[in-house]
């Protein structure tokens, strides 16, 4: 009868906190308060749904609703967490590092593509971040090694971190530096980033855990979204290697202004990718010469 009992407690307090997210406007509110049970007793989603008559510590309990009132003011569920799952990788982010996307993993299919029959490859990612894709691409380019830039303290300190997760310290250098203003001249055969393209008006119509949470500096792309994009393209022409390619992520509609950009760069060969759900995403060029 107690276990009963205490099934039909943990229940109440699983609905409880899934209406709490539901009036915070989460979407997801009964999975989400799922996890937020499973992160704060240590357990898979699936443990935390099974074994509902195991009652909750007074440390569990304690943590459960911290993380159900951080949740309700919006707080992303990747920053409680303080993981993010990328391209089948776990890394550490913080409010600090931009929460890795799944369309973003182009950048490194992009890169393992142009750099598998490259050994001893330069590539250099302009905008880190928590590291990710520099990261997982090195993993899948063993021969490969990568320059990181960023202008963030902070979120240099996560790549560290990440690195040192994936002991890839010797082959992925940070630099905090402005986009590729780090790189010498004619110094990479390839240059990936997914740049700040949200314009600056849009910015305040986002979801909250969007706007109030991830860092505006690898949001906020200027007027019309594309002020980094101009920055890289010229830079490109400079820090390429002949016969080398830029590749970055772009923001829905914003795929035809880049490759325009590009070409008035004088990059060549500029080729534009959709994602998985048929948006144009990946723009790439070459330096020719």
């Amino acid at each position: 009868m107690r276990g009963v009992e205490s099934a039909e407690k943990a229940y109440r307090m699983l609905k409880s906190a899934a209406e709490r997210l539901e009036r915070a406007g989460v979407e997801r509110p009964v999975r989400e308060a799922q996890m937020l049970l499973a992160m704060a007793t240590g357990r898979t989603r699936l443990q935390a749904i099974q074994e509902l008559e195991r009652p909750l510590t007074p440390e569990e309990a304690q943590q459960f609703e911290s993380l159900i009132a951080r949740r309700e003011r919006r707080t992303p569920i990747a920053y409680l967490r303080g993981t993010q799952e990328f391209y089948g990788l776990e890394f550490v982010v913080t409010p600090a590092t931009l929460i890795p996307r799944p369309e973003t993993e182009m950048l490194v299919d992009y890169a393992v593509e142009r750099l598998c029959d490259q050994p001893g490859a330069v590539a250099a990612e302009a905008g880190t971040g928590s590291g990710c894709i520099a990261i997982a691409a090195a993993l899948r380019l063993p021969g490969a090694r990568f320059l990181a830039t960023d202008l963030s303290i902070e979120a240099l300190a996560t790549a560290q971190e990440n690195l040192t997760r994936y002991r890839l310290q010797e082959r992925v250098l940070l630099a905090r530096a402005d986009l590729l203003t780090a790189l010498a001249d004619d110094s990479a055969h390839l240059i990936l980033s997914n740049p700040p393209y949200i314009p600056t008006a849009e910015i305040a119509r986002l979801q909250p855990e969007v706007r109030d949470y991830e860092p505006r500096i690898a949001l906020d792309g200027g007027a019309d979204g594309l002020c980094m994009y101009r920055s890289l393209a010229h830079s490109a022409r400079r820090t390429l290697k002949p016969g080398g390619w830029i590749a970055v992520e772009t923001g829905a509609g914003q795929a035809r202004s880049v490759a325009k950009l590009f070409r008035e760069a004088g990059l060549s060969s500029v080729e534009i990718r959709p994602d998985l759900a048929g948006i144009e995403r990946l723009v790439a060029a070459r330096r020719d010469r």
